[in-house]
């Protein structure tokens, strides 16, 4: 169990210790003996009826439960900080936000929002986890999660940012050099770039699916970047969703084709975050920054 508001001292102290590695360092910190900061460690292993650290004469190491308890424990006190914020009618955003989302999104749009909004909002820290693994948000204490799919899973609340359009690309190179492309039958001579999930998507206006037509494919990869960059070179035709190639599409360096038959929308692209957890004001403004940042940039 989590202590109550009026241990809130302890909590803090548990804190420093997992940042500092060294009940002296927290004690000289905070101005108490070492002692003391001892009894409040051992106050809390007692009451979460586990040991919290490993100990030597040089430094503490966090057990796994510490590492696990420590951001639930962050979550707490900055919980309890934007309640002072309010209470004191502070309209300044302090604290830290936990976001997670893939790589491809983490270099194409995610980055340069959340630059923006620390522009804003100075006082914000914000820890980006980058990877391509569907996180526990509750378990891995995130606040917000950019996720891509057909479905919201249960216990989340999830708000579209935009439809996740998939779009049929070629470099220049690649279409000066190989047969014209006017069906999507005739994507049958042609090498495909795509990520396995894409296909069952189907081509509007006909009975083909992208798996249909996928004669030739020498090229695979669960990597969207790995895929991108082959068709850069002019490795195949490449498949994508629009938000990964935006960029290399106006500048050129990717070309739209079979615009008549396009390919159907890959479920959206969704802000989410958990429906258990009460939003600290920090993410609500975050995520509403999001929504409005995604909307100008990819639903005009």
């Amino acid at each position: 169990m989590i202590p109550s508001i009026r241990d809130l001292d302890d909590l803090k102290t548990f804190v420093l210790v997992v940042q500092e590695r060294s009940f002296t360092q927290v004690a000289s910190r905070l101005g108490v003996t070492k002692a003391a900061i001892a009894k409040r460690i051992q106050g809390l292993e007692k009451v979460w009826n586990t040991q919290l650290f490993y100990r030597n004469t040089r430094k503490v190491i966090p057990t796994r439960d510490a590492d696990l308890i420590f951001q639930k424990v962050i979550t707490v006190l900055e919980n309890v900080k934007d309640l002072e914020n309010s209470l004191a009618n502070k309209d300044e955003l302090e604290g830290t936000l936990r976001v997670t989302c893939v790589s491809s999104m983490s270099n194409n749009f995610v980055s340069e929002i959340i630059e923006k909004f620390q522009e804003q909002n100075p006082k914000i820290t914000i820890q980006l986890i980058v990877t391509d693994s569907l996180l526990d948000l509750m378990e891995e204490s995130i606040d917000i999660g950019i996720r891509v799919g057909t479905e919201v899973p249960p216990g989340l609340t999830a708000t579209e940012l935009f439809k996740n359009r998939v779009s049929i690309v070629a470099s220049p190179s690649y279409i000066k050099t190989h047969k014209q492309i006017n069906s999507p039958k005739d994507l049958e001579t042609h090498n495909l770039l795509y990520l396995d999930l894409h296909k069952v998507l189907r081509f509007s206006g006909t009975n083909f699916s992208l798996n249909d037509v996928s004669r030739i494919r020498n090229f695979l990869s669960n990597d969207a970047a790995s895929l991108v960059q082959m068709g850069l070179k002019g490795k195949g035709v490449l498949i994508r969703s629009f938000w990964d190639i935006e960029e290399a599409v106006q500048s050129g360096k990717l070309i739209p084709i079979l615009g008549a038959y396009p390919l159907e929308n890959f479920g959206s692209v969704w802000v989410v975050h958990p429906n258990n957890r009460t939003p600290s004001r920090r993410m609500m403004v975050f995520r509403n920054f999001l929504e409005s940042e995604c909307s100008f940039k990819f639903n005009r």
